[in-house]
Parts: structure tokens; C-alpha cells; sequence
């Protein structure tokens, strides 16, 4: 076993700006100020600092990606998995295709789906925001289809220079943006219908949980992207170590909650290394 355990968070012309770069920011500052864990996160084809336009890549794709990028890492044990929404649905389909045993050493499903329907109010203002010029405005609609409005009007309990939780995730992601690239058309509307497209049957998820990887899914009571009864589909299907449900959150959990998820990951991986190695003895 190696001594260092891998986390993987999985993240995300009209230019358009995104609210997701900040998902997981909390968890890569936390978890990479240790010893323990060394963290890794990567932009999605089309997103980012990755390349990418008009494609017809689904899910599958996004899996072999993560696979690929991994090999060349050569992480292939060890691995503490997170995919949160569209990255959850990628992670489901890398656990199906992955041929190298024990690199999973957990899971974690994050506000994902198996596919089918789901709200519309998201992806609708995501393609509205093709009709708003100002850049501005499109992250303030975004910020509001992504977190509760009582969780945006409240005081953040990290950084008192703010008002409330908007004032601060919007400033810090106009900041994030002034260091990124915006993401064209092509690869937003690319990306949301691989992620329409993206479907996990039954008989699949059969296949994930008798691959023995400790499995995690969380969720939240309000979401414009995925509804709440699909992380019960998981819940039931996977029998995952825990199925934790968040109030008052919103789509971004992993923003919005970092303090109580962050010792959730604390936990759950910890489990999963003591329950690996004794499987190894």
C-alpha cells in the first residue's frame, strides 16, 4: 500500500462564465494542507484550461478521460474518488469501465444521476444565459439556480469582509474567472447533453457494488439539476456506507457545506483505508 492516499475531486462566440470552478475549492485547500492526501482536480473537455468545442462525447468519454489521466499519473491504487453532478455520472461510468483492481480504494457520489429526467429550471437558465450580455448577470443567475436563497442571504461563517454568502462566492468567482477562460458555446451546450444523455442501468450499478468499493452519496432537499430522488435510487441500489442528505443548501453542496462534508470525506475515507486493509491481511 502506498504511503500517500490519492483524492480525486472530479470538477468542471458567446463566452459564458461558470460558478463550478469554486465547487471544490474548500476541499482541495483542506485536504492539501496535510500530509495525508494528495489532491487532484481537472477541468472537463471544453472547460477550463482544457481544450475542446463542438463534440459528441457523452459520459463514456468523460470516463475514459479521468481513466487516461490517471494512468498517466500512474495512480492506480489508492484512490479516494469524488464526482458531484455531471463528474458523478463520469465517475460512475470510470468505476464500470476501470480494469485495474484495488485503484479504487472509495466513491463518492455527489447531486448525481443515473439519468432520466431531471429539473429544468437549471439547464434552461444555463441556455437563457446565452441571451445575457452581461457576464455580470449571468453569474448572479447562476449563483441563485445553484444555492437556496435563504443560504445566499445568510453571513458567511468564514470570511467576515462579506455580507452574505453571495457577495462572497460571487466575488470570489468573478476573481477565479479573471484567471480562467471562458467557456464557449460549443462546449457548454456539448457538455449539457452528454450530461442528458448519460444513463446508468440497473444491472450496471449491480456491477458497482459487487466491485466491493466503499461507496458514499450525498445529497440535498432543494436542487435545480438533479432531483433528490435519484440519490435515493443510489442509496438503494448501492447501499453505500452512509446516504446523507443536506438542507437548505442547494446544487453545491461542496461550497455550501464544506465544513460538515469535509469531515464526512474524514470519515468515510478512513473507513474505507481500515476496511481495505484488512481485507488485504
Amino acid at each position: 500500500m502506498q504511503p500517500v492516499s490519492r483524492g480525486i475531486i472530479r470538477q468542471e462566440k458567446k463566452k459564458l462564465r461558470s460558478s463550478r470552478y469554486l465547487i471544490f475549492s474548500t476541499q482541495t485547500e483542506y485536504f492539501g494542507s496535510t500530509d495525508e492526501y494528495t489532491i487532484l482536480t481537472f477541468d472537463a473537455r471544453g472547460v477550463g484550461w482544457t481544450g475542446g468545442g463542438w463534440d459528441s462525447y457523452n459520459s463514456h468519454e468523460w470516463a475514459l478521460d479521468f481513466l487516461e489521466l490517471l494512468d498517466y499519473l500512474d495512480w492506480v491504487r489508492n484512490v479516494h474518488s469524488v464526482g458531484h453532478s455531471a463528474g458523478g455520472q463520469a465517475l460512475m461510468k470510470a468505476l464500470l469501465l476501470n480494469t485495474i483492481p484495488n485503484r479504487f480504494q472509495s466513491a463518492s457520489l455527489l447531486n448525481t444521476t443515473t439519468g432520466g429526467l431531471r429539473p429544468l429550471i437549471g439547464p434552461w437558465t444555463i441556455v437563457s444565459n446565452l441571451f445575457v450580455k452581461d457576464p455580470h448577470e449571468q453569474m448572479k443567475r447562476l449563483l441563485r439556480i445553484n444555492y437556496t436563497e435563504n443560504w445566499l442571504r445568510s453571513r458567511p461563517d468564514d470570511d467576515v469582509s462579506f455580507d452574505t454568502n453571495f457577495d462572497k462566492i460571487l466575488a470570489r468567482t468573478q476573481d477565479r474567472n479573471s484567471r480562467n477562460r471562458p467557456q464557449s458555446t460549443g462546449s457548454m451546450i456539448s457538455q449539457a447533453i452528454a450530461s442528458l444523455r448519460h444513463w446508468v442501468s440497473e444491472k450496471d450499478l449491480a456491477i458497482i457494488k459487487k466491485s466491493g468499493v466503499p461507496m458514499l452519496v450525498v445529497s440535498n432537499s432543494w436542487d435545480n439539476f438533479a432531483y433528490l430522488s435519484h440519490s435515493e435510487y443510489l442509496n438503494a441500489k448501492l447501499e453505500p456506507w452512509k446516504f446523507v442528505v443536506f438542507d437548505d443548501t442547494g446544487h453545491n453542496v461542496p461550497s455550501a457545506r464544506y465544513n460538515e462534508l469535509n469531515k464526512l470525506f474524514e470519515e468515510f475515507w478512513k473507513h474505507a483505508e481500515t476496511g481495505h486493509a484488512l481485507e488485504q491481511q
